[in-house]
């Protein structure tokens, strides 16, 4: 974690797009309910907008957990990596990459609940969709 960078504001969109590589979105968390509290919406609006691809952990920022982007956020990132389980939002991702992390759900809980995950190649933990 050395050699990650913490900053304490946003950069500009020219900055963005000319001096980072990847932009991790995990603003929210799953309990989050649209909509975007205005202290966030510069936030989301340069997340929107920049050149820089953008990998969403779970949910992408500001789409509710279910119906995806119902307030017109207009995040599409290129990566969505869900954790556990996808969320019925991820039905509308239209990004390049969809990977589902974590072996957490035991079998009897698939059944239960009709989970249909896929199987994950010998150890890994992320298989992708």
């Amino acid at each position: 974690m050395e050699s990650i960078e913490f900053i304490d504001e946003m950069p500009s969109k020219e900055e963005l797009d000319q001096s980072y590589y990847v932009i991790i979105d995990a603003l929210f968390g799953f309990s989050f309910k649209p909509p975007v509290r205005a202290s966030f919406s510069n936030i989301l609006s340069l997340l929107t907008s920049t050149k820089t691809p953008v990998a969403s952990i779970d949910i992408p920022s500001g789409w509710h957990v279910e119906e995806g982007d119902i307030n017109g956020v207009g995040l599409q990132p290129e990566l969505l990596i869900s954790l556990t389980a996808p969320k019925k939002c991820s039905a509308y991702f239209t990004g390049k990459y969809h990977f589902l992390g974590g072996r957490f759900v035991p079998m009897p809980m698939q059944k239960k609940y009709c989970m249909n995950l896929p199987e994950y190649p010998g150890l890994d933990l992320c298989v992708k969709l």
